[in-house]
């Protein structure tokens, strides 16, 4: 990761939790972001060849007759496959939606995609420990991002863009001594996730900020003066 690194920040709705069981993406959602700046997006309908369970209808909104005539996963496959080559890959619970993506495209011919992953979940836990919820639509609305269509791919993932963008601002923001203590813990996050502390802190060291003056250390870590 560096500072041109392209974001791609997906949200997939599917038929199910579980690829092992037959379980088909129905919808797939993607904004890339560079630069703290959204530069493209996609979605698409996916038919997935079989009936969408009703909890799922009753979740999503999205219906047998919506996804009728949407092109099947084989047929976008190639898209998605290209779109997120090269780019580090976003989602609001990475541990599902990139292993299903992966799943989709190697049931249809195509490699997985070696690329690093990161999970906004975990960063908003990180960065934001004092909001009561970190589901997206309560995230959404404790940063004052619009939120229209909650469970619908393409504005999933745009939320999920907007706050990585205010994640990364907030994480670069914060002092170089916190940041090597949050590289120092070396702790267990999903996918690449704590990759992105050290290369915060690399970015930080290069900027050679000051502490600000509301704040002092403390057994090594950065806190604000009373």
């Amino acid at each position: 990761m560096d500072t041109n690194t392209i974001y791609a920040i997906v949200d997939i709705e599917t038929t199910g939790t579980s690829v092992a069981d037959g379980n088909r993406i129905i919808q797939f959602g993607c904004v890339l972001v560079q630069n703290g700046r959204i530069i493209n997006k996609f979605a698409t309908d996916v038919n997935p060849q079989q009936q969408i369970p009703e909890p799922i209808k009753a979740l999503t909104g999205i219906s047998d007759e919506q996804v009728k005539h949407a092109p099947l996963f084989d047929d976008v496959a190639g898209t998605i496959y290209s779109l997120l080559t090269g780019t580090v890959f976003v989602a609001h619970n990475v541990n599902f939606d990139f292993p299903f993506v992966n799943a989709e495209l190697e049931r249809v011919g195509y490699p997985t995609l070696p690329i690093e992953a990161i999970d906004t979940v975990t960063l908003s836990q990180i960065l934001l420990p004092t909001v009561d919820s970190y589901r997206l639509h309560d995230l959404s609305s404790y940063l004052s991002i619009r939120h229209d269509h909650p469970h619908s791919a393409d504005d999933d993932a745009l939320v999920t863009a907007k706050l990585l963008i205010v994640l990364l601002k907030q994480l670069t923001a914060l002092p170089i001594v916190t940041l090597q203590q949050m590289v120092a813990v070396g702790a267990e996050l999903p996918q690449q996730t704590a990759e992105l502390f050290d290369w915060a802190l690399h970015e930080t060291r290069k900027r050679h900020e000051a502490l600000p003056d509301d704040l002092m250390v403390s057994n090594g870590i950065a806190l604000r003066k009373k």
